[in-house]
């Protein structure tokens, strides 16, 4: 399931039938509705009856999603339409040259994206796994020195399509590697004289901890293949 990619392995899958006020007959709700019976079979779903859920043209399949909060949100739905292609009147050229009606399927996998992505950041808290995370990896040169190096290989990392920043700030390494804790950065390496010379970096993961010196291609190679 595409959701569960962004950690949302607990979820409920519920069967919307008939509301009140709705279009069409009995006949082509039954159809739609045993179409959707029918698809969450086929997949072995466990399914609830949201009685008179569906929409005023379909009945629905809605899935909701738990955070980690406990809370549920309706994200992903597909709806089954039998009435709009009958009102709008569309056709089609089956392959024996007769004019057939089309069925019409509503999906969306997340609902509103901007609605999901709020659940999102509330879910991790911030915490974004590192191929999810705005800023994956942060250098912090120890000098000035160190600055053009990091440059290059922020600039070498961003070719490869990771998403890498240096903080240039004039400040203390240990206030460097504070401000990356508290904007909750996966991965930071701090480039000192004897990185450069070397062409490496001192990484450290956060919750993990120093990952000891590893080459610029290295950290890049495995990063490469954390994100893909």
């Amino acid at each position: 399931m595409v959701l569960s990619k962004f950690g949302f392995d607990k979820y409920e899958i519920n069967l919307s039938t008939r509301p009140d006020k709705s279009i069409g007959g009995d006949e082509v709700w039954d159809l739609a509705t045993e179409a959707l019976v029918t698809a969450l079979n086929r997949k072995g779903w466990e399914y609830s009856v949201d009685e008179g859920g569906g929409a005023f043209y379909g009945p629905k399949i809605d899935l909701k999603i738990q955070d980690a909060l406990g809370r549920k949100w309706q994200c992903s739905t597909v709806q089954c339409d039998f009435n709009l292609p009958e009102r709008f009147k569309l056709e089609y050229v089956a392959s024996d040259g007769t004019k057939q009606r089309p069925i019409m399927i509503h999906r969306a996998i997340f609902g509103s994206i901007e609605r999901f992505f709020g659940i999102l950041v509330e879910n991790f808290a911030g915490e974004f796994p590192l191929w999810l995370a705005p800023e994956q990896l942060r250098l912090l040169p120890i000098n000035d020195a160190a600055l053009p190096f990091c440059n290059d290989v922020a600039k070498k990392m961003r070719g490869s399509g990771l998403r890498v920043e240096v903080d240039g700030a004039a400040e203390r390494l240990q206030r460097k590697i504070r401000n990356a804790e508290i904007a909750k950065i996966p991965l930071t390496a701090v480039v000192g004289d004897k990185e450069v010379e070397t062409g490496s970096l001192a990484v450290r993961q956060r919750f993990v901890g120093d990952l000891g010196s590893m080459s610029v291609a290295e950290v890049q190679d495995a990063m490469l293949r954390a994100v893909h």
